[in-house]
């Protein structure tokens, strides 16, 4: 195998599961992972139990420094890249150095966006992103007792978990008419909700913000019907928007993120991008989506890996999953969960009282395309296996509505390969 430099943008998932792969299947090429931010690589998933106190700074990382080293991966941390040069094969990085590479992965991740709400972005609320942010909310919950939250999507919610837990009243305020709009439907959403109020978590819902306002010691967000909140932390958690500025001018294809196809090729040959900030094809067809979920991260970094090196691989595009985690209890949602043709999709839905919850399967035919629900017992990876590979369960059907995780294990032990 003939020895090369292979240079990754970002340490996040993707970045990391790129280097790591590349490791395991190169064992002498260069391999060079670039971090932004100071610090060992990390999940930014963990940081919610950072802030509550459940894990302690030193037990972030993924992995030790010397795990580095012994993989002769070589770690550019604190520095960042502020653009590309693919002529000339270059990155240049923050501070005016710059690395060349054979083949370049990009997984540059996202930053929060701010909505554009008067007065938000001149207050500059606290959002959590990395490390650093993770520490500044921690040590302004600490000082505080109220905190008014913007957005009740997954980072929304799981900081309004970690704020309660610290002991902090917390108002959660969002725009559409639930929580979790993107995962859970009203049912399953209204469970969840539940939860949180039993634990000082109040929401307003089809709530639109028209103003902000700080007075050095408290934030007032005003709201469309005259009501008016007031607390002294303010957190936005309104989405997420690919990191692709320091792209400008390298001549690589962007739309709302980095356009690949299913090997994650760029429009650029020895490029390649994954995570976060990419815009890759979606499970049911259709357009090209951005969906910045763990699960697609750490594929496409593992995936990119093998496409730089020349291995013919193909993505079999974003299929959403998500396991919510909230005071005790698990919410789950695979696939497509919500459909809005009931005369092609297949639902069935079942209570289940003794576990505070219930499950929602959607079939399309004999083939099982979605699964949501509140504290079901059921085996995420099996069931999300199940939808991907479109596994026809012919005359099993209702086997699998009556007893769904030992006949879900049956057709993955037949099938598995």
């Amino acid at each position: 195998m003939t020895e090369k430099r292979f240079v990754i943008i970002g340490d996040g998932p993707a970045g990391v599961n790129a280097s790591e792969r590349l490791r395991t299947k190169d064992s002498e090429s260069q391999i060079i992972l670039i971090g932004q931010e100071p610090s060992l690589p990390y999940s930014p998933t963990v940081l919610p139990y950072f802030i509550s106190g459940k894990i302690t700074e030193k037990n972030l990382f993924l992995h030790k420094e010397n795990y580095w080293r012994d993989r002769r991966i070589e770690l550019v941390l604190g520095k960042g890249a502020t653009s590309i040069s693919p002529k000339e094969e270059k990155v240049l990085l923050k501070g005016g150095s710059s690395l060349t590479y054979d083949s370049l992965i990009l997984a540059p991740g996202g930053n929060s966006t701010i909505p554009d709400i008067p007065g938000l972005k001149d207050i500059r609320p606290l959002h959590l992103r990395t490390l650093a942010d993770a520490k500044e909310l921690k040590r302004k919950a600490r000082r505080a007792s109220a905190a008014i939250i913007l957005g009740a999507g997954l980072i929304g919610m799981q900081a309004a978990q970690s704020l309660a837990e610290m002991g902090l009243s917390v108002k959660v305020v969002e725009l559409m008419d639930q929580v979790l709009p993107g995962y859970f439907d009203p049912k399953a959403s209204n469970l969840i909700r539940k939860a949180y109020e039993s634990h000082r978590v109040t929401f307003f819902t089809s709530a639109r913000v028209e103003g902000v306002e700080w007075n050095g010691k408290e934030y007032s967000l005003s709201l469309k019907k005259e009501k008016t909140l007031h607390a002294p932390l303010l957190f936005a958690a309104t989405g997420v928007t690919p990191n692709i500025e320091f792209l400008g001018g390298s001549g690589i294809k962007i739309d709302r993120g980095i356009i690949v196809d299913k090997a994650m090729r760029t429009s650029i040959p020895n490029i390649f991008a994954s995570g976060d900030a990419v815009q890759a094809e979606d499970f049911w067809g259709g357009k090209k989506v951005n969906q910045p979920i763990l699960i697609h991260a750490v594929d496409q970094g593992r995936m990119a890996a093998e496409s730089a090196m020349g291995e013919e691989v193909s993505h079999c595009g974003n299929l959403s999953m998500n396991l919510f985690h909230f005071f005790g209890n698990l919410g789950l949602s695979i696939g497509l969960v919500s459909p809005d043709d009931r005369t092609r999709w297949e639902v069935h839905q079942v209570d289940l009282p003794g576990k505070r919850g219930y499950v929602k399967f959607v079939f399309d035919g004999d083939c099982l395309c979605g699964v949501m629900g509140i504290n079901t017992g059921l085996d995420p990876g099996i069931l999300l296996q199940l939808i991907r590979r479109r596994i026809p369960f012919a005359g099993d059907k209702k086997e699998f509505l009556k007893r769904p995780l030992d006949t879900g294990r049956k057709f993955m032990c037949l099938n598995w390969r």
